[in-house]
């Protein structure tokens, strides 16, 4: 997440928006896919997209942080 230390406030206001939509996204259709009927799905894409969102959330945290350690 060192990519992020670089960023100026403004790209990082902007990261973090992008990150919230992708997390927001991730979700959707993991409650579109998941959420279907007679279709048998793999316990492993359970655990993909809870990595996936598990790792979205973490980069959002560390966005999060970096803005409000610059701010303070």
């Amino acid at each position: 997440m060192e990519k992020y230390d670089a960023m100026s406030q403004e790209e990082l206001r902007a990261k973090l928006q992008e990150l919230k939509d992708l997390r927001d996204e991730v979700l959707e259709e993991r409650d579109m896919i998941l959420g279907q009927r007679n279709v048998h799905l793999s316990s492993l894409l359970v655990t993909k997209y809870a990595k996936d969102i598990e790792e979205i959330e973490a980069q959002i945290a560390h966005v999060e942080a970096l803005i409000a350690r610059r701010e303070g």
